[in-house]
């Protein structure tokens, strides 16, 4: 997931972590740190966000080090940190209730949009209501030509359950409780999902946006009318996005509580926007 076309919307400062701050100050200044380690884990996804904000700081701050474990999931950088295994946990969804018993804090870092996309054969079709979304999922609606497309059968391609994405789409489009046709083709992971739109014609999905979009013979759909803008996703009016964030122990210490300090700068926000990241509240 990294730059180009849509927007990921970097929601800064949402939580004070810190007692005291800079005041919003620049991190040039070279900091001093005595030979510590910062284990990072958790959902594969924030990761690329993570790299170029340690990758920064690093540069800054002599004698710390950031060691990302093999990454996994949210639940994993939960369980990470609960136990102390990890002093980072990397989550790609909002926490429930009960995962945020044991001290935790969460501090979200950007938003990428879940796009509706279909391959390039389905012509005529640019836009679909949120009541054509429920009738392909659900199986009323099985060919392109019902939404003034071409005469062909839609080929469905589908996310897991427990995948994010997937709870992101029913909990803004679908709904929990609609059954998913049997037709559908279901994939454990994103990137097989794009890969299998890319080559099948007359395919539909719901995916999180990244560069390879770009370059891949699919269309972005835009959903009752609203595009996936930058504006569109900062005010809400798009709704279907996965938050990403970190999670942290509630006591952190100094070196956690610089590295924030850092995550939440000026300095950091300009170097997301140089990758593509858009500051929420920002002018488009």
């Amino acid at each position: 997931m990294n730059k180009n076309f849509l927007p990921k919307v970097l929601l800064g400062g949402a939580l004070l972590l810190l007692a005291s701050c800079s005041g919003g100050g620049s991190t040039s200044t070279t900091l001093e740190s005595a030979g510590t380690t910062i284990k990072i884990g958790g959902s594969s996804e924030v990761y690329e966000v993570l790299e170029i904000l340690t990758e920064a700081y690093s540069a800054h701050v002599e004698g710390i080090k950031f060691e990302f474990l093999p990454p996994s999931q949210t639940d994993g950088g939960i369980l990470g940190v609960k136990t102390e295994i990890l002093d980072i946990g990397v989550v790609s969804r909002d926490l429930a209730d009960d995962e945020r018993e044991g001290a935790l804090t969460t501090l979200p870092l950007v938003q990428v949009p879940l796009v509706l996309v279909a391959h390039e054969s389905v012509t005529g079709v640019t836009n679909l209501s949120t009541e054509q979304v429920i009738a392909i999922y659900s199986g009323k609606i099985t060919n392109w030509k019902d939404l003034g497309g071409p005469n062909a059968n839609i080929v469905l391609l589908d996310l897991a359950e427990d995948e994010n994405e997937k709870k992101v789409l029913r909990q803004a489009v679908l709904g929990e409780d609609l059954a998913i046709t049997k037709t559908a083709i279901v994939f454990a992971e994103d990137d097989e999902l794009l890969n299998t739109a890319a080559i099948t014609d007359f395919s539909f999905a719901a995916i999180p946006f990244e560069d390879d979009l770009n370059e891949l013979p699919v269309t972005t759909l835009s959903l009752d009318g609203i595009e996936p803008s930058t504006a569109k996703i900062q005010s809400g009016e798009y709704e279907m996005a996965l938050s990403l964030g970190i999670v942290l122990p509630q006591k952190q210490s100094p070196e956690i509580k610089a590295f924030v300090e850092f995550v939440m700068s000026p300095e950091a926000q300009d170097l997301l926007r140089e990758a593509e990241y858009v500051v929420a509240g920002a002018k488009s």
